[in-house]
């Protein structure tokens, strides 16, 4: 696709990294997609500072990682608990990048590399293509092994963001222990009744098992979004350490690992019972008259981030009312 330059900034005194792509067959389309780019800025994205041409070719001029990508490295397979920090950055970048409307197309271990504080960072965005109309590609284009299922097709293929998702989903199966199923390396893919996720060498939740086998579905319709992925390894990553403050009349109650309930009742109308299992703060009990969010409250349902309890129907009078604010801590890496 083209040639990489490392360069010195003499300007503002860095490193960059200069990625030639050769004769773009439309220039004017690329321009447009690493002009979002240029205004992201993702902790786990390698910035884009400029785009340049030198003699017809087109320079996208991005930040240098000093570190090993991660087909290299073996930080991923150290433990658990670092597997899981791995993907949640994966998801978060390629999260922040859909969040703009771009698909990256190119999503694989050699495009992502460490930094020396252990940050993981995606680049190369030659293959970008933003959503709309236009995204859609004749012939093969990508990596084999990475490539979502329906890029094989013959045919002109419209394709979406589901194909970044379909990557991950190879990836996140990769750094598990460095090996590729032989059923991910046939051209295409068979997937149907394979479970890539139960031999690997860490017990994951049944949840992000469940969610990570998803993003390698035949249909692109039936992966997550790279958001609800990101989410669901958030909540894993902070298990035990939410914090929710529940405020009723002048008492207020945390809700966390030291404290894991709280009843909130109003005698002869409205009784609930909300408890933290480590991930969720989730309805236990009810009876009578409970809204949440004006919506009636059930049992098992989870909270919303900040909402209001209401013991009492709207009619009544002697309605009260209680506030519930979650507080997440930012995850250490």
């Amino acid at each position: 696709m083209g040639s990489v330059v490392f360069c010195d900034d003499t300007h503002l005194d860095r490193k960059v990294a200069i990625k030639f792509i050769i004769e773009p067959r439309n220039k004017r389309r690329m321009l447009d997609e690493l002009s979002a780019l240029l205004k992201m800025r993702s902790k786990h994205v390698v910035q884009v500072y400029d785009i340049i041409s030198d003699g017809g070719d087109l320079g996208i001029v991005q930040e240098y990682i000093d570190g090993e990508d991660l087909s290299e490295s073996d930080a991923p397979q150290a433990s658990s608990g670092a597997y899981f920090k791995t993907l949640w950055q994966i998801a978060s970048g390629i999260a922040d990048i859909h969040e703009i409307d771009v698909i990256h197309r190119d999503i694989k271990p050699n495009n992502m590399r460490v930094d020396r504080e252990g940050i993981v960072k995606i680049y190369d965005f030659g293959l970008a293509r933003d959503v709309g109309v236009n995204a859609e590609t004749k012939g093969f284009v990508g990596t084999f092994a990475y490539a979502a299922p329906e890029l094989y097709r013959s045919e002109r293929v419209k394709f979406t963001k589901a194909v970044d998702v379909y990557a991950f989903g190879v990836t996140a199966r990769f750094l598990a222990d460095k090996t590729m199923p032989p059923e991910l390396r046939a051209l295409p893919p068979k997937l149907d009744g394979v479970s890539f996720f139960t031999d690997i060498p860490f017990r994951l939740p049944k949840s992000v098992r469940s969610i990570l086998q998803r993003c390698l579905e035949e249909d692109p319709l039936a992966r997550p979004d790279m958001s609800d992925v990101r989410d669901e390894l958030t909540r894993y990553l902070l298990k035990d350490k939410h914090q929710a403050l529940v405020v009723f009349g002048d008492n207020p109650s945390f809700l966390n690992a030291a404290n894991r309930e709280v009843i909130l009742d109003l005698p002869g109308i409205g009784r609930l019972k909300i408890e933290y299992d480590g991930l969720y703060f989730r309805v236990a009990e009810v009876s009578g008259e409970v809204f949440i969010n004006n919506r009636l409250a059930k049992v098992d349902s989870p909270l919303p981030g900040s909402c209001v309890v209401a013991l009492g129907a709207p009619e009544r009078r002697s309605r009260k009312f209680i506030t519930f604010d979650l507080s997440n801590p930012e995850i250490v890496l």
